[in-house]
């Protein structure tokens, strides 16, 4: 967290030395048309207010990849300044990150990153250090001995893996075991039913589920309250924080959360990118992190801290939920 209190300083201070942008128009594409994303927009047109410049955000119904490419290809025909992107296939966007670039438009990753390319700079969570966090959480939960079902949106996507890997290699050298790995592919609906299963499958061997998407969490939740379980008899930990999320934390069948910081992905994104247009991308990468890396960072959000969580997210001024 001190750390990025630390970067945030800096590249305010580069936008204060900076002059007025009138001409400076920024692009921000997402992955999908869902919360999470509306708050990833709310932190960009938050900073495009802050700069006084214009940001332009897209985001598909669904994951569409060939629209994702579609919109960044529209930005640099239209000669944007910059472009932040969410890649739902980081490999495919690469070239068109290439292109962009010697053309001269600067190019950031938010959320998830293209590492393969050439972006300038990744800002977003740290999916692995987030899962080994729920890893840990869910070890403590079972007091070191217990079994496990994942639940994930993708088997593909980095960010997944990057979470499943860390919450695993958390549970090495305890008694907690994974009994199986499911993909609900971003359905609600197939998460809600992927759980109900697992709960007749397995019975009184399941001990918790980890969600490592946005709607897993919630959709175990349910899941275990429509099978008249009482709260904190199978564990959740799981991702992100929804209206669900926090009412199934509030309600004790949510033990834990790692909750991601989308708005300042949105905000950051677009701070980098309009020091880029103004100071160049050299300059600025001289001010960032040496692995090209902002990790935005996570808050754990247990049934415990679940109330303090709310007011420090009162006092910053950005919503709790997404």
């Amino acid at each position: 967290m001190k750390k990025f209190l630390v970067i945030f300083m800096i590249l305010t201070f580069l936008v204060s030395i900076g002059v007025f942008a009138t001409t400076i128009r920024i692009g921000v594409i997402g992955k999908a048309a869902e919360a999470y994303w509306y708050q990833v927009n709310q932190g960009a047109q938050a900073a495009a207010k802050a700069l006084g410049i214009k940001v332009d955000f897209f985001a598909p119904q669904t994951e569409n990849i060939p629209m994702q490419i579609s919109t960044f290809q529209t930005y640099v025909a239209e000669g944007f300044s910059g472009i932040a992107i969410a890649p739902s296939a980081p490999g495919a966007i690469v070239p068109y990150i290439h292109k962009a670039i010697s053309m001269g438009i600067p190019v950031v990753t938010i959320d998830t990153d293209s590492a393969s390319s050439d972006r300038y700079i990744y800002i977003g969570t740290d999916n692995y250090a987030a899962g080994y966090i729920g890893g840990k959480e869910m070890v403590k939960l079972l007091n070191g001995k217990g079994n496990v079902v994942i639940i994930t949106g993708s088997l593909v996507a980095s960010n997944s893996l990057e979470r499943i890997k860390g919450f695993e290699d958390a549970l090495k050298g305890t008694n907690v075991k994974v009994l199986t790995l499911l993909n609900d592919k971003e359905d609600v609906a197939k998460a809600f039913s992927l759980a109900q299963s697992a709960i007749v499958t397995y019975g009184k061997k399941l001990n918790a589920f980890y969600g490592v998407y946005y709607e897993d969490g919630p959709a175990e939740a349910l899941a275990l309250k429509s099978a008249g379980m009482k709260p904190g008899q199978v564990k959740v930990v799981c991702f992100d924080m929804g209206p669900d999320t926090l009412k199934y934390t509030r309600e004790g069948y949510i033990q834990a959360s790692t909750v991601q910081k989308p708005f300042f992905m949105g905000y950051l994104g677009v701070v980098t990118l309009y020091n880029m247009a103004k100071i160049s991308p050299t300059y600025t990468m001289m001010m960032l992190p040496k692995d090209h890396h902002i990790d935005t960072g996570i808050t754990l959000v247990t049934s415990k801290n679940v109330n303090q969580y709310l007011e420090n997210m009162k006092k910053l001024g950005v919503p709790p939920t997404y």
